[in-house]
């Protein structure tokens, strides 16, 4: 053989190597990406099993004491949740409709795009710190820190 055969031969052997590792890679990346969609179709049905059970606890119905406390964890997560939408709502001065889920302005007492009648919550009074002492004796008013009143002499209990 020649030279150039020995070099074409071993340039030839090279390709065929690299072509056949190069295809091995690629084999071997498809079953990986395959290996991972089987693991999340595991993991989506893992989270349904749990899905399950929740709504099992949620509706009142007997779970697993190993279950228990996950699915209470769960619930306090959901109330935390609920409160924090309250706020966002109330920091928006509206509420949700009983009936289509729209916001409403807190004032509207029909929806105006399902005309479901909606609820007027009660206001909330906060009750006020006392500004000044009013005297039991004359009925006059006084600074907070006064032991006596100003107008009559009495003593403040």
């Amino acid at each position: 053989m020649s030279l150039f055969e020995n070099i074409t031969k071993k340039v030839t052997d090279t390709a065929r190597a690299a072509a056949k590792k190069s295809g091995e890679l690629v084999e071997a990346t498809k079953l990986n990406m395959s290996i991972g969609a089987e693991e999340d179709k595991i993991e989506k049905v893992y989270a349904e099993i749990g899905k399950v059970v929740y709504e099992a606890f949620s509706n009142g119905e007997a779970v697993s004491e190993m279950f228990k406390e996950q699915c209470e964890t769960i619930k306090s997560y959901e109330d935390n949740i609920k409160e924090m939408k309250q706020k966002i709502l109330d920091l928006k001065s509206v509420k949700i409709c009983s009936g289509c889920g729209a916001e409403l302005d807190t004032e509207v007492v029909f929806c105006p795009k399902c005309g479901a009648k909606q609820e007027i919550p009660e206001p909330v009074v906060i009750p006020q710190e006392p500004t000044e002492k009013v005297c039991s004796s004359c009925s006059a008013s006084n600074t907070l820190d006064s032991a006596f009143c100003t107008k009559c002499g009495a003593k403040f209990e």
